[in-house]
């Protein structure tokens, strides 16, 4: 095994060989924090050692201004399944533009979309345009509390929903300082940002995931609690996916308690099945949270549920007693031609999603029966077609899971994929309808080979 020093000093060279590669990629950030904060628009454009510039895409593949092409399995964190620049999506688009880019008003496109996008998710008889998914996720806690008239949420540890103050707590901090964060049957919330409201936190519990302990809480708090909000496959958590039991078993708690359960799909919605992680786990939610994929590379975000829950945004009919929705940018028409363009595709073409999932089956069956076979402490994890692969042995049921992770072979591992031209994520990646079989071939070799160049060198 490698010493820190002698680790250090190879993951250092990585890092020297990608700022060779990408000079052009560095100068750009490096202009970028002159006017920017950090020198991105997100802090999840952030990578090791400094964030990828892009060019352009097509496909399954990126460019950046280097030149430089990379097999792209972030595809914007999940957003473009049909694969980047997808031509019906863009001539959507191109159609729409010249009649103008948005209103603020209601327009003649919007019905066609929002009909599309109940018909093909179970639980929606009704949606609310926004965004984004952080305000997605704001709205559908706001509408639990205004329905049921009670003050806490309960999310699970490692569960990402946006970065407003309710749902921003213990995201990171568990696997980082899991003795802050309280015993695993018994959470505590634990804000992940400074500068959050704490009146605003402490009215968030936090559940375990994947965790019997879980219903005991919620029963615990039954009759203070508006809504529990989950994932079906946690992102920002390292794409961790729920139990099929565990989702049934919330179901049947929150009715139990009256509470809402909330499916937070922003992820999930139109990746996991034509009706997003509640088809594909066969649980249906009193609310859902949608974005990215919904939007066809747009920006957009919604609220989804039944009739019965979403009455209360109906400002026409009680303006005194709905909740607050507005956006400029709500609905926007060009949001709408991208949107409507990719879900008809995606409900036109009933195969897509079974070959979108056997990908994502291929690489955690070959990647993990590799590293049992040749004793490498990996875990390759996700549902469909949402994939990682974890420095632990598994089983990885949590965030907690991943505390033994072996840090400077995680982190050699993303300097490999760069180095390989392979774009991912620093803790989930997404195949698309334009993966072939040999991408997902050449996505397998990557791992495999950065794996035998760590061992190599003793970091593994």
């Amino acid at each position: 095994m490698a010493s820190e020093a002698n680790a250090a000093e190879l993951l250092e060279a990585y890092r020297v060989a990608i700022r060779r590669k990408s000079p052009k990629s560095l100068e750009t950030w490096q202009k970028n924090r002159t006017v920017m904060p950090g020198g991105v628009g997100s802090r999840f454009r952030m990578s090791d050692p400094f964030p990828m510039v892009a060019k352009e895409a097509s496909g399954a593949r990126l460019w950046d201004v280097d030149g430089n092409e990379y097999l792209d399995c972030m595809l914007a964190f999940s957003t473009m399944i049909l694969g980047n620049a997808d031509p019906i999506v863009q001539e959507a688009v191109e159609k729409v533009l010249p009649r103008g880019s948005t209103y603020a008003l209601c327009h003649d496109r919007e019905y066609e979309f929002a009909k599309l996008f109940c018909d093909m998710v179970p639980g929606a008889d009704q949606l609310a345009f926004v965004n984004s998914g952080t305000e997605a996720t704001l709205y559908a806690t706001r509408l639990a509390r205004a329905t049921t008239r009670r003050s806490l949420i309960g999310k699970f540890e490692g569960g990402y929903h946006g970065t407003h103050d309710f749902l921003a707590v213990s995201i990171q901090k568990p696997r980082i300082d899991p003795a802050a964060c309280g015993p695993i049957e018994d959470p505590v919330t634990v804000p992940d940002y400074p500068g959050m409201v704490e009146d605003a936190w402490k009215n968030t519990i936090v559940l375990p995931y994947n965790h019997p302990a879980a219903s005991d809480k919620i029963r615990r708090y039954g009759s203070q609690l508006a809504a529990v909000i989950v994932e079906p496959v946690q992102g920002g958590g390292g794409s961790i996916p729920a139990k099929r039991e565990f989702l049934q078993e919330l179901r049947k708690v929150t009715e139990e308690v009256g509470a809402l359960l909330i499916f937070d799909e922003v992820i999930t919605g139109f990746r996991l099945a034509r009706g997003g992680g509640q088809e594909f786990y066969g649980v249906i939610p009193d609310l859902c949270t949608f974005g990215k994929v919904s939007g066809g590379g747009m920006p957009i975000g919604a609220v989804a549920g039944k009739r019965d829950f979403l009455r209360l945004m109906e400002f026409d009919t009680n303006p005194t007693g709905t909740i607050l929705v507005g956006g400029t940018f709500n609905g926007n028409p060009i949001t709408v031609a991208a949107g409507f363009a990719t879900l008809k595709q995606l409900n036109s073409n009933p195969g897509i999603y079974a070959r979108l999932n056997a990908m994502g089956d291929r690489y955690r069956k070959e990647l993990n029966e590799f590293a049992q076979k040749n004793d490498f402490p990996a875990m390759a994890v996700g549902a469909g077609s949402i994939i990682w692969m974890h420095t632990v042995r598994g089983p990885v049921n949590s965030n907690r899971d991943l505390r033994g992770e072996n840090v400077n072979a995680s982190v050699g591992l993303k300097l490999l994929y760069r180095l390989n031209n392979l774009h991912i994520s620093s803790y989930h990646g997404f195949l698309s309808a334009a993966h072939s079989d040999g991408d997902i071939t050449r996505l397998i070799e990557i791992h495999k080979d950065a794996m035998w160049e760590l061992r190599k060198h003793g970091i593994w």
